[in-house]
């Protein structure tokens, strides 16, 4: 009797959290524009994380993939998307992607692998929708993809500045 009552308590003390978790993913799915940081969430949602969204961005921006001077806010494009995949799950590439290791060339990668469709722009801003979408498409298509770990080293001020520069609060 005290074990199905310590259950029925642990569940009711549990739920919460997961209703917090969907909450900010049905946000996202009703976005027009997805941002860096709700890509940023999803990405350590999917790694088992539990973080806010912010914490999120600040984890992944270890990668140094996403803009130097641009916001959390800013709405993320396919390339950029393609660019965080290539390097941040160290795929392979051509030799071009090997040379430039730039957004362009990540996104031709992923777009010649299939990933993108024939007609994708590179500068189209991601809704939420299609951000879900493609996250569950990269680990379909890419199962054994492992994220590596970021190299260890001093952040740029300009860097620190930026994330400083943005207040939880306002995301």
């Amino acid at each position: 009797m005290k074990k199905n009552i310590l259950a029925v308590l642990g569940f009711c003390l549990v739920l919460p959290v997961f209703s917090q978790q969907a909450d900010v993913i049905t946000d996202i799915l009703e976005r027009e524009h997805a941002t860096y940081i709700d890509f940023a969430y999803l990405i350590a949602s999917e790694m088992g994380m539990e973080c806010t969204p912010f914490e999120a961005y600040t984890w992944c921006d270890r990668y140094e993939v996403f803009g130097f001077r641009e916001s959390p806010l800013t709405p993320i494009t396919v390339s950029t998307f393609s660019k965080f995949m290539m390097v941040s799950y160290n795929l392979k590439g051509g030799i071009m992607w090997s040379v430039f290791r730039n957004s362009r060339y990540a996104w031709k990668e992923l777009k010649n692998s299939g990933f993108w469709k024939a007609g994708a722009d590179p500068s189209q801003k991601m809704s939420g929708r299609d951000l879900v979408r493609a996250i569950g498409r990269f680990f379909t298509m890419y199962p054994d993809a492992r994220l590596k770990s970021p190299e260890r080293r001093e952040m740029e001020t300009g860097r620190i500045e930026a994330l400083l520069g943005v207040q939880e609060d306002s995301l």
